[in-house]
């Protein structure tokens, strides 16, 4: 399979890059460090020339970005993408949108029951995860008209095991730096488990268009539990989680069944053994 994928030379592209290669498949990257630019339509369309695929990462990100590029990178770069790949009739499209498409994580609002699934409503307020979201819709109705695939993956924070480590030690210090200045809800996913989903992905049958949360199995907790951390900083929210939190007291709080279903992938790595 020959794949177009944006955003190569990032932490997640990498690794996806990596992955991609061992399994046979030949990449065309376009990342902005190349000097490749999602914004520039023209060039996004003659790199795309046979290929039968699209991962799609590249996109403005970081706080010192001005959120009108922020948006623009998101909306105008997918738009960009998606007609490329219309004209090259690909088979599929994975497109990297983010938990922040929901804008229930940074802070940003309390969700309305827990565990987070694919169910919730949206209503991000940011530029970022704005973008994110229109740029879902954009592949939505791309797929209705196209029907060529879209998959919209919703990670949370992507962790490389240095990321881990560094983020343990730091917990390890001040035990409240779990939840301060905001909770996560003690959702993550290893890089490598977010590279095996993508391949899975491009793989799977057919699933028309679908947004899908993809996380860890278990939460980031040293000590508590995930009810229990729900009772100390979100008591006043739906519990709806049932015998499978007994089984598992560190179940993840964002529910990835979906994407396991789906593309017949689960996650590898927990944050304790």
């Amino acid at each position: 399979m020959r794949v177009f994928l944006t955003g190569h030379k990032g932490k997640i592209g990498t690794s996806i890059h990596r992955l991609l290669l061992e399994e046979g498949h030949e990449i065309v990257g376009f990342d902005i460090l190349d000097g490749n630019d999602i914004l520039d339509a023209n060039a996004v369309e003659r790199a795309m020339a046979d290929c039968d695929s699209v991962i799609h990462l590249a996109t403005l990100l970081g706080h010192d970005q001005p959120n009108d590029l922020k948006l623009a990178s998101g909306v105008v770069g997918t738009w960009n993408v998606l007609q490329a790949a219309e004209k090259h009739q690909v088979r599929r499209v994975v497109y990297y949108s983010s938990v922040n498409a929901m804008g229930l994580f940074q802070g940003e609002d309390k969700p309305d029951f827990l565990p987070i699934d694919e169910t919730h409503p949206c209503r991000p307020g940011r530029a970022y995860g704005t973008s994110k979201y229109l740029s879902e819709h954009t592949c939505r109705l791309f797929t209705q008209r196209t029907g060529i695939a879209t998959v919209c993956f919703r990670p949370p924070a992507v962790w490389t095991e240095k990321d881990i480590q560094h983020i343990k030690e730091a917990r390890a210090q001040k035990p409240e730096f779990e939840w301060t200045p905001f909770w996560e809800y003690g959702c993550f996913i290893h890089v490598e488990d977010l590279a095996h989903a993508t391949l899975c992905a491009l793989t799977c049958p057919d699933p028309g268009h679908i947004p899908l949360l993809v996380t860890a199995a278990d939460i980031t907790s040293a000590a508590l539990t995930s009810r229990e951390l729900v009772d100390k900083l979100l008591p006043e929210v739906e519990w709806r989680g049932g015998p499978e939190y007994d089984a598992d007291p560190y179940r993840s709080l964002v529910d990835c069944q979906r994407a396991q279903d789906i593309l017949g992938w689960s996650p590898r790595y927990r944050w304790r053994p």
